[in-house]
């Protein structure tokens, strides 16, 4: 390919007096296509055979230098493949051996079958003909060479250079995957695929919002915290099946499973029930498990004995209650077979004592660190080391919870020996009377059993043929309760919650149904009674995402939004919807995955900034582009905003 070369005036070229030559300018854009990629080579080497091979890539390290003659280098191209470089002749030689790495090469060469040590199969190196410089990388960019097999340490304003290595090329390739795969179910499921706006008005659905101003004095937009309404308003519009891949945005404090803007696979059917949506979603899930992670999923037996294979069976489900009294958390990693014991018939308490027993943890290494006090945010259970017989009959007077039993019983019930160690610790109830549902999650129990498997993944848990990380156990927590109360913002940080009188809040959002099969209507006598049909979809753990069979009912809505939530506003916040509902919308419920969070559990991460190209940091700034970032007050002018400093 020749480049055209047009003619320039002398002020033009006056302008460029500190380029390099035209024809070292023109050399960088003028490059060949690669022949092959270094995967189809390995595949078969021999049958490349002493054709000319032509590759793109990087030099991966420096090139390490033998003679003047003999040089070696390594090749990494656009897929994360290496390849071996060899020079014989001294010019080439020359050209490679001036190298650094990270720069941008084009090589021509020849394949040379090499010999491998132990036996292993026999690879191949390129023996180079010609070398082309496409760019060169600068000093820094040769500095950070040595960091770019690390994570924490990578300076993250140069995430463009990080995401040249294998680990992250393949992670992002494989969101790819997981995407398309989802949308293929979806679409052979006859779901349409729509965009909502990302330009929506300001409502309260429990994060805080980021608000963008326009130029009509005192008129903000919001970025939706969900596509929620939008879709809800797709179904009074007559469409039955909405699917998308949306952005949403939360201004919430950051941590390894949360970012501001995040991904999420939304859906939404109409004439449909949480059995239509819960079916379509395991459909989906299984699917892309088994394609993109080559793995099947678990979830527990009937009797929670065991985890069996779930094939074309639905997930097992749990009610909320049940989570929360036997796991004390309402998405429970169901890998591990600790579950805890109700211990009220031995104990006197205003609420319940749970207790679980870890078999011969006593002395294992580490084992202090769920005890730490420092790993629980309000108050620590209760633990004990029985390391002797004497321990076996004591272990219980120095709890904080009024015994009231038989310590002989009260081991037995629990299969507590020498050698393991035994944790106690309470639900409250804002109820104490009818001791409905439990509110503090996850309980101090709830965390003692979350730091078990953290610290000790590979004990205690159901034997499934596969390694922990091979593992994949998969549940629905079911009726949750429709409404919360509100915790009171004083008793953060105290050892027990402390709740708002009369004062409740959604416990998802305000558009999700109550549960008929109760035989009763919301009211501000049983509201803590009422139980809702949510759904939440739960993996080793992790609340992959969560949906809820949603209120046609404008009459309902409109009672639920301004009687129990006490929203005085709700036809300025939510009118929209609500004529909607009036309009004739049809019974519909809905889902949403957490795509992030289901594309770093399929890679193995626990933290969901590995799959995301460009993620924000702690503070929520973005290193790479500088932002958030100051703007002109002549600008902002123009939106009628004043910064003031603080």
């Amino acid at each position: 390919m020749n480049l055209k070369v047009w003619p320039i005036s002398a002020h033009f070229v006056r302008s460029l007096h500190n380029l390099a030559p035209f024809a070292e300018i023109a050399g960088k854009f003028n490059f060949d296509k690669p022949t092959h990629t270094i995967r189809e080579i390995n595949k078969d080497h021999n049958r490349v055979g002493q054709s000319t091979v032509i590759l793109n890539g990087w030099i991966d390290r420096p090139p390490k230098k033998l003679s003047s003659k003999l040089v070696f280098a390594c090749l990494r191209d656009t897929k994360s493949d290496y390849a071996q470089l060899i020079c014989k002749d001294q010019e080439t030689a020359e050209k490679l051996a001036s190298r650094k790495p990270e720069d941008v090469v084009s090589v021509v060469g020849t394949v040379q079958p090499k010999k491998s040590k132990d036996g292993q199969p026999e690879t191949w190196e390129l023996v180079l003909k010609d070398l082309k410089v496409l760019n060169s990388a600068d000093i820094q960019t040769v500095q950070l060479n040595s960091l770019k097999h690390t994570t924490g340490q990578f300076p993250q304003e140069f995430r463009y250079l990080q995401l040249r290595q294998p680990y992250y090329q393949r992670s992002l390739r494989k969101r790819a995957q997981i995407a398309a795969v989802a949308r293929r179910v979806l679409d052979a499921n006859e779901f349409v695929e729509i965009e909502t706006p990302l330009l929506f008005k300001s409502t309260p659905e429990g994060a805080d919002e980021f608000l963008v101003p326009t130029r009509k004095q005192g008129q903000f937009y919001a970025l939706p915290q969900s596509p929620q309404q939008y879709k809800q308003l797709l179904m009074a519009s007559g469409f039955d099946r909405y699917y998308q891949l949306a952005k949403c945005f939360r201004d919430e404090d950051l941590r390894a499973d949360r970012q501001p803007e995040f991904t999420q696979i939304d859906l939404e059917m109409s004439f449909a029930k949480k059995e239509d949506v819960m079916h379509t979603v395991e459909t989906v899930i299984k699917a892309i498990f088994k394609e993109t992670r080559q793995a099947d999923l678990f979830t527990p037996s009937e009797d929670m004995s065991s985890l069996v294979l779930s094939g074309e069976k639905p997930f097992k489900r749990l009610s909320y209650r049940e989570a929360m009294h036997y796991y004390g958390i309402d998405k429970p990693d169901l890998r591990s077979n600790l579950r805890f014991k109700l211990l009220n018939e031995f104990y006197d308490s205003q609420g319940s004592v749970q207790g679980v027993v870890l078999p011969g943890a006593a002395n294992l290494d580490g084992i202090d660190q769920l005890i730490s006090s420092h790993e629980y945010s309000n108050r620590r259970p209760y633990i004990a080391k029985i390391k002797s017989m004497n321990d076996l009959t004591t272990w219980h007077s120095a709890s904080p919870f009024v015994f009231k039993g038989n310590i002989n019983e009260l081991n037995e019930s629990l299969g507590l020996q020498v050698g393991d160690v035994v944790a106690l610790g309470d639900l409250v109830y804002p109820d104490k009377e009818r001791h409905r549902h439990v509110y503090e999650n996850p309980t101090p129990l709830g965390k003692f059993r979350q730091l078990a498997i953290q610290h000790f993944p590979d004990l205690w848990r159901y034997d499934t043929g596969q390694s922990t990380n091979d593992t994949f156990a998969a549940c629905w927590v079911t009726n949750f309760p429709l409404f919360s109360p509100t915790e009171d913002p004083l008793s953060k940080g105290k050892e027990y919650p402390v709740y708002l009188k009369d004062t409740y809040e959604a416990t998802h959002h305000p558009f999700t149904m109550f549960d008929l099969t109760q035989g009763v209507t919301p009211s501000l006598d049983n509201v803590l009674d009422v139980e809702g049909e949510h759904y939440d979809l739960v993996i080793n753990g992790v609340e992959v995402g969560g949906g809820s069979q949603r209120i046609h009912d404008a009459q309902v809505q409109r009672y639920v939004l301004k009687e129990i939530l006490k929203v005085h506003n709700a036809e300025e916040l939510f009118g929209h919807l609500l004529k909607a509902l009036d309009s004739g919308c049809p019974p519909h419920a809905g889902f949403a995955v957490g795509f992030d969070r289901l594309c770093s559990m399929i890679v193995g991460s626990s933290n969901i900034r590995d799959v995301v190209a460009f993620p924000k940091t702690q503070a929520g700034t973005d290193p790479v582009v500088g932002s958030p970032s100051r703007v002109a007050q002549d600008t902002l002018d123009n939106y009628h905003i004043q910064c003031k400093d603080v």
